[in-house]
């Protein structure tokens, strides 16, 4: 039985959750570090709660966010990788689309990749990467660019609104802006006496990535420290910005505020060199601040253990919704109002980033387990005594094996009850070639591991985080960039296929509308009124389109359409796109504009295309000559004949494939192996809704569309 939409009031709280990637707990003033890098996420935590013992079960990113955004461990996500191939399970529902069905507008920023961060309504993105060549690189500034636009819309709604904000200055490259790179350092970088840098530089699966944004001759591994610490300044104060204007906006108290990492970072530690790798507490301990006034008090600090997985059930506890949902976390409403004194003390761990590891962490003892050889060339075993040796510098798994039995023996134990809980094997041990190498396998040495592993540059890191990794299905090595467009007439469902390919992990734009379109669409549709110049009207619905199929494409349309597409082609995700229905009246010259992209061209039967408004209804509008007819319907029926028209005449570009919406929403397995096939991408399944063929059986037209006859009967409209 379906579950009935619940209409929220404008009085039930809003929800953001800023996400901060690689973000360091211990490198936090708020969490007593010995620098000032969060004076205003400082003041956060005294106007809320802070938890001390957050910790990040499932490292990396990927299956961190998993268990964040849906309130599982990695048995209920069965996400473990970075490279986790595939979306998310159907059998949970993710926090977006949980306020989704309780009637909140939600906005996912820079986060539109990860197979978690399904449900949202809106996906916009930033740039969050850079180079030692290209300069500072702003991340934050970047990301408050989209947010605040999108806070202030959100804001003069009548519905709640559930943002996520994915911050991304902690995680390498660390570039922070003007004064923040030398706010924690006066020294010489480049000081030839000093050599810590030396092991950095000869780690060879990431020496040519950090040569790409470290300086050069760089010495000082205190200068990259510094570094990250600048990074946190700054986000901190760009962070500050949007709590600032979600004050002057109204909304700040009736608005529940979560700051949380989804996992640590190593600095110089353990070998693991300026990552997050290594199932060591640096990775694993993430801040978690929550602000709420209406119910978390101000000034507390939680000492209880908690995990990312009572995330969700804590926030939709705080704002009263209730759902049948059965989360493997629990409300921290426990811990926060002192019924409890912590939650797990004891917990399952796992790593599949560089490495492929799992483990159990108990208040005094941390045991790792390799499932493989890795590149760092460790143990097999590692066991920490983090009473005594709280910095994990001192391996006793030697010295004390019946303490390894022990925890072994509660590791495997709580994997076979979970196994039996959840019905799927352990995901640590079906991953396959988790690593990105396809037909490798597990690795049978670390020297095989340490001579296979390579990441070069931060285009080639942006691809293991950015939308392209979850498309790129675990290749390693950059593949040469995919551009694919949607072509088809407004109306005729390419909203569907643009979410497909959103979700499939293409890049579809900064910024987007409810329906998928590349925003804003004012240069297209400028190059589309200079398009139509060279178009000639010969009466009866027929035009000559040789001017547009000969000839120089007019400099000013190619100018037009590069503006349009500006944050499309610069950004660094290998599979990337754009959706607009006007595209579509301009084809001809973005065919010979683009000819290595992939067209796909969206059909719809008119007689339902003609039932709806939409922009292209009136082609004069786009200059395009045509007979001006009074009757809606009609019009209609002439725009979808003439872009039916000018897509049969222009010369088919290298990669083109033609589907039918009806083939989409009727048998939508059948059209998305059909994509697949067609983009080497595996496609992920959206929700659709049967109705929306054969409307117009329901609604038959106003006008007589045997004008359309001949197309209709060769796109098999019979």
């Amino acid at each position: 039985m379906a579950r009935k939409k619940k209409i929220a009031r404008k009085s039930s709280p809003n929800i953001v959750l800023i996400a901060v990637d690689s973000l360091l707990a211990d490198h936090m003033s708020a969490y007593g570090y010995s620098r000032l890098t969060t004076p205003h996420l400082d003041r956060l935590a005294r106007q809320g709660t802070l938890f001390e013992r957050t910790y990040s079960q499932h490292i990396p990113t990927t299956p961190a966010y998993a268990s964040m955004l849906t309130g599982q461990d990695c048995f209920g996500t069965q996400v473990v990788a970075l490279r986790h191939q595939g979306p998310l399970t159907p059998k949970v529902r993710t926090l977006a689309e949980i306020c989704k069905s309780q009637g909140y507008n939600t906005t996912c920023v820079g986060f539109g990749w990860n197979p978690a961060s399904r449900g949202f309504d809106k996906y916009l993105e930033f740039t969050g990467w850079g180079s030692w060549n290209e300069g500072r690189s702003p991340k934050a500034e970047n990301l408050n660019a989209v947010a605040e636009p999108e806070f202030a819309r959100l804001a003069g709604e009548k519905k709640p609104f559930f943002v996520l904000l994915r911050h991304m200055d902690p995680h390498s490259p660390y570039l922070p802006p003007q004064p923040f790179d030398r706010l924690f350092y006066q020294g010489n970088e480049c000081d030839p006496k000093n050599r810590s840098m030396d092991p950095v530089m000869a780690f060879k699966p990431f020496a040519d990535y950090f040569r790409s944004w470290m300086p050069p001759g760089i010495t000082d591994k205190d200068y990259i420290i510094a570094q990250y610490d600048g990074a946190l300044a700054y986000m901190d104060t760009c962070i500050a910005r949007l709590l600032t204007q979600l004050e002057a906006l109204g909304v700040l108290d009736n608005t529940i505020i979560v700051l949380n990492g989804d996992h640590g970072e190593t600095l110089y530690d353990h070998e693991c060199w300026f990552d997050h790798h290594g199932l060591y507490d640096v990775t694993l301990h993430v801040p978690l601040i929550i602000r709420y006034p209406a119910k978390v008090p101000a000034g507390k600090r939680i000492k209880g253990y908690n995990l990312h997985k009572d995330l969700v059930p804590t926030i939709l506890d705080l704002a009263g919704i209730k759902v049948p949902d059965r989360f493997d976390g629990k409300s921290l409403n426990a811990l926060i109002k002192g019924r409890v004194p912590s939650f797990d003390r004891e917990f399952y761990i796992t790593e599949c980033t560089w490495m492929r590891k799992h483990g159990w962490r108990t208040p005094q003892w941390k045991f790792i387990e390799a499932l493989e050889p890795d590149f760092h060339f460790k143990p097999t075993v590692e066991l920490y005594d983090l009473v005594k040796d709280p910095g994990e510098n001192m391996n006793v798994a030697a010295k004390r094996p019946e303490i390894v039995r022990k925890l072994r023996a509660k590791m495997n134990a709580f994997i076979a009850r979970r196994e039996k809980e959840t019905g799927i094997s352990n995901p640590m041990l079906t991953q396959g070639d988790w690593h990105g190498l396809k037909g490798v396998g597990p690795f049978k040495t670390s020297q095989q591991a340490y001579d296979s592993m390579h990441i070069g540059d931060p285009k080639a890191a942006a691809k293991l985080q950015a939308r392209d990794k979850y498309a790129d299905k675990g290749e390693h090595h950059p593949d040469p960039t995919m551009l694919v467009t949607v072509i088809g007439r407004g109306h005729s469902g390419t909203r569907a296929i643009s979410h497909t390919l959103a979700q499939s992990g293409f890049f579809m734009g900064t910024t987007q509308n409810e329906s998928g379109d590349l925003l804003p669409p004012e240069p297209l549709y400028e190059a589309c009124r200079i398009f139509s110049r060279r178009i000639r009207y010969q009466g009866q619905f027929q035009w000559d389109f040789s001017g547009v199929l000969e000839g120089e494409i007019a400099p000013e349309f190619r100018r037009l359409v590069e503006t349009y597409l500006q944050n499309i082609i610069a950004s660094p995700a290998v599979r990337k796109g754009w959706k607009l229905p006007e595209t579509t009246l301009i084809f001809p010259w973005i065919a010979r504009m683009y000819p290595d992209a992939y067209y796909i061209h969206w059909v719809r039967d008119p007689r339902d295309c003609i039932l709806s408004e939409h922009l292209t209804d009136r082609l004069s509008r786009f200059s395009i000559p045509c007979d001006d007819v009074p009757e809606v319907q009609l019009a209609r029926a002439i725009s979808w004949k003439y872009q039916a028209d000018l897509v049969r005449a222009t010369p088919r570009p290298r990669h083109f494939l033609s589907l039918r919406f009806e083939d989409f929403v009727l048998d939508q397995d059948s059209t998305l192996e059909k994509l697949t096939q067609f983009l080497g991408v595996s496609m992920v399944k959206i929700a659709i809704k049967p109705d929306a063929v054969g409307r117009w059986k329901n609604q038959p037209s106003t006008v007589n569309l045997d004008f359309l006859k001949e197309e209709m009967a060769r796109l098999g409209y019979d």
